[in-house]
């Protein structure tokens, strides 16, 4: 299985000492807060949203603490996720009253035109020190207190802490993403600081995908790991619109007597994505592949598990704006404990969620059936 991955990056395996799966930010938050109050030289962290809430405002504290501290802090935020914490101010501003060095994403801007709905840094990255690293689902900001039953918007996530080398791959796809955002080299040089790897290591691979690239290597590398799976291909997401080749990928993933499930949030927070959704899912329901539906909060997730070895985590769905038109990443660990923990995650939304049936689907009314195909004709968009 890790051949599919090397081939499709040119890459191979990274070690990481430690892998933590952190839940919601309830878990995450204080875990960064922590990692950025202990930074001695630099911190870089780049987020698609940063809300200008009391969570992002105690991240900015944060910040200018280590700032004042003499650490190097470098924020990226992207430029149409900024937009994301309207009524409230651009945090932006904020980011730059306070001294902080800031970048945004592909700005939008009217005059001279720049207006860049694709193309969006749907990264989200935190690196200390070149020694730990955060990545996954989760942005900065409120939202994502899913405990909170006061918080009308509050999101249900992951996020994933790494020690070892795979912290220097996370630090190189920041830097290149401040390159790009700042239109400035590092006039620092890189300099890894992790040691070589124990026997006890965990293997991972950082897979970098973006408009800016011919290869799709996202939608490579999930069309072929899914169809190397013998036994689960078990599947979060909140936004399901997978191509034809990713489609085809998972029914013949079944065929084969693959167990595989399909864990969706019971409504999307984007309605077009909700219509087009429900015109495609009859037929996976058709061809045997179990489709469970979370309850609120909204399920923000994204994670694959394959067989009992291969878990897959980062940023992109399993869509087209993910896989073909945003900046995404994903973190391929080969580690039967992480594997089983996501697994373990993942039963105990199954027990929470209802599963989609035949019956449910002939309750749906012509209009409904017009307005998802209709829907569905802007997925490659979505």
């Amino acid at each position: 299985m890790s051949t599919v991955g090397e081939r499709v990056t040119g890459k191979g395996l990274r070690a990481a000492r430690s892998v933590t799966m952190l839940e919601n930010g309830e878990q995450l938050f204080p875990e960064m807060l922590a990692a950025i109050a202990g930074a001695e030289d630099k911190i870089h962290l780049s987020s698609y949203i940063f809300d200008n809430d009391p969570t992002g405002n105690q991240f900015i504290e944060a910040l200018c603490a280590a700032r004042d501290r003499g650490v190097s802090v470098r924020i990226i935020v992207d430029a149409l996720g900024e937009f994301m914490c309207l009524p409230r101010p651009r945090i932006g501003r904020k980011l730059a009253r306070r001294g902080l060095q800031f970048a945004r994403f592909n700005p939008i801007r009217l005059i001279p035109p720049a207006i860049h709905i694709n193309m969006r840094n749907h990264r989200k990255i935190l690196v200390v020190d070149g020694a730990i690293a955060f990545t996954g689902g989760q942005n900065i900001g409120n939202r994502q207190l899913a405990k909170r039953r006061d918080n009308s918007n509050r999101i249900a996530d992951l996020h994933f802490k790494f020690t070892g080398k795979i912290v220097d791959e996370l630090e190189r796809a920041f830097l290149r993403d401040w390159y790009y955002a700042h239109g400035k080299k590092d006039p620092q040089p890189f300099h890894p600081v992790n040691a070589n790897p124990s026997q006890s290591a965990i293997w991972t691979r950082l897979v970098l995908d973006g408009p800016n690239e011919f290869l799709d290597r996202l939608n490579d590398l999930l069309v072929g790991i899914i169809s190397t799976a013998r036994q689960r291909v078990w599947i979060m997401t909140p936004y399901f619109l997978p191509g034809p080749d990713i489609a085809a990928a998972l029914v013949g993933a079944r065929l084969r007597g693959v167990d595989v499930k399909l864990i969706l949030p019971s409504k999307n927070n984007i309605f077009l994505v909700h219509w087009a959704n429900q015109k495609i899912l009859p037929y996976y329901l058709e061809k045997d592949i179990a489709i469970h539906f979370q309850p609120p909060p909204f399920a923000h997730t994204k994670a694959m598990i394959i067989d009992d070895n291969y878990s897959l985590v980062g940023s992109a769905n399993l869509d087209a704006r993910s896989l073909r038109l945003n900046f995404e990443l994903g973190v391929e660990i080969f580690d039967p404990q992480l594997n089983q923990q996501l697994a373990t995650y993942m039963e105990g939304k199954v027990q929470q969620s209802s599963r989609l049936t035949e019956s449910q689907l002939k309750t749906i009314s012509l209009p409904s059936r017009i307005r998802n195909a209709i829907a569905w004709l802007f997925s490659p968009y979505l």
